[in-house]
């Protein structure tokens, strides 16, 4: 349940109860309650304590959150560069590798801090493979 899971969290992440309560900005005695299962916190509580790395999904639901599935990341990446080279090919559009290059680099540019660690750990734990150029511009040798 979610307070096991809260204890969990703030043990993780080697806190104090001391310290927890006071960065949920609730009294000791509250977070007590909460790690109890006697009470339920706040959504300002929640908030307090995701700023701090708690894992509020996790908290809440039990699946943690920011979990990657490599492969679902390399299908998604595979497909999409297969989409962009059909389009490409079809309006008489040459796909070199280069140009391969740029349209992954400038996704991984417009993707979160978390996509970018997914896809840089999916590419070096050779998930799937890269082009040459590809490999370079991340700083990676291609599998």
């Amino acid at each position: 349940d979610f307070s096991e899971r809260l204890r969990e969290e703030r043990k993780r992440l080697g806190h104090t109860q001391d310290e927890m309560a006071e960065i949920g900005g609730i009294a000791k005695s509250s977070l007590c309650n909460y790690e109890a299962g006697k009470r339920e916190p706040t959504a300002s509580f929640f908030t307090a304590i995701a700023d701090a790395g708690v894992d509020v999904m996790y908290v809440l639901t039990g699946t943690r959150s920011g979990v990657c599935d490599l492969e679902q990341i390399a299908q998604e990446v595979v497909g999409t560069m297969f989409v962009v080279e059909t389009i490409l090919e079809k309006e008489g559009e040459e796909v070199t590798s280069k140009y391969k290059a740029d349209i992954v680099y400038s996704a991984y540019l417009q993707s979160t801090p978390e996509e970018r660690r997914a896809m840089l750990r999916a590419l070096d734990e050779g998930v799937f493979t890269i082009p040459y150029s590809v490999a370079k511009l991340f700083g990676l040798s291609a599998k």
